[in-house]
């Protein structure tokens, strides 16, 4: 199963992203709490190197608690500033003092020049992390577009969120080519990725191996599955079988329980589940 999604305005969004760098003081990286590594561009490694960085781990009430905590210890082990929220029913507050806490170094060197100076920030990471509609709980109204799919923000867009301060929201970058099968799978698991490039069966047979192994009771509640130990299209059927999804001649109807466990992870019906953990876990 090999995943490759690039579309061309993303090429056009990382250089206007480069070009205004100098506007701003600190970049926002947003990640999927459920897969950090994965959601975690490496382009930006090169991109804002001369920028502090200040990670966000939103859709924590999709992710494992305590997997989530794992996470904001090893990026702040790494010398990284790193929260956890989401962007449905997270103390908006409490992240925006996160926030400047993490540019104090920075806003204490414009004082120390005599200037009050709002604080500007740039928000950036993978396609449909909920960079928008943190920025929109942030500012307390819906001032930017934002959807539970990829490729909803193609331009880059300043929010104010106070007197001081404003933040940019910019389009969801890929990297050009994922490094690895897993990476790409895990990546179109969360959504960022278009559905209509996938063949859903195939990406529904992987999701249903990552589920055995990091969270089989979930997995068995869900679909009244009895069995575990079988193949990961004996489990699809045995999902089709408890959810009525039969075809003609009592075939059952595959395509529509792939789609469905699909929907029902990337939507948090299946419970807290992260898909990856942090290398010393």
């Amino acid at each position: 199963m090999d995943i490759q999604w690039y579309p061309g305005h993303m090429t056009k969004a990382r250089r206007q992203l480069k070009d205004k760098l100098k506007m701003v003081d600190l970049v926002i990286e947003v990640l999927d709490a459920r897969a950090p590594k994965s959601s975690l561009n490496p382009d930006f490694d090169d991109v804002f190197s001369n920028k502090t960085r200040f990670y966000i781990l939103n859709k924590a009430d999709l992710a494992d608690e305590n997997i989530t905590k794992n996470w904001i210890s090893y990026f702040r082990e790494k010398g990284i500033s790193a929260v956890s929220f989401s962007a449905l029913r997270g103390n908006t507050q409490q992240l925006k003092k996160s926030i400047i806490d993490c540019a104090e170094g920075i806003l204490q060197r414009y004082r120390d020049k005599g200037m009050n100076k709002t604080l500007r920030c740039m928000v950036a990471g993978i396609p449909n992390v909920g960079k928008s509609a943190i920025l929109n709980r942030l500012s307390g109204e819906k001032k930017l577009k934002e959807g539970n799919k990829p490729g909803v923000t193609r331009s880059l867009q300043w929010a104010k969120i106070d007197q001081y301060l404003e933040i940019m929201d910019t389009p969801g970058l890929l990297w050009p080519k994922f490094k690895d099968q897993k990476t790409g799978a895990v990546v179109a698991l969360i959504g960022s990725v278009k559905l209509d490039i996938l063949d859903e069966e195939s990406l529904a047979f992987y999701l249903i191996g990552l589920l055995k192994e990091t969270a089989p009771r979930l997995l068995a509640e869900r679909y009244q599955l009895s069995n575990l130990d079988r193949n990961d299209f004996e489990i699809l059927e045995d999902i089709c079988k408890a959810r009525g999804f039969l075809l003609k001649g009592g075939v059952y109807d595959t395509e529509r329980g792939a789609k469905t466990i699909l929907d029902e992870f990337k939507n948090g019906k299946l419970g807290r589940i992260s898909l990856e953990k942090p290398e010393r876990c």
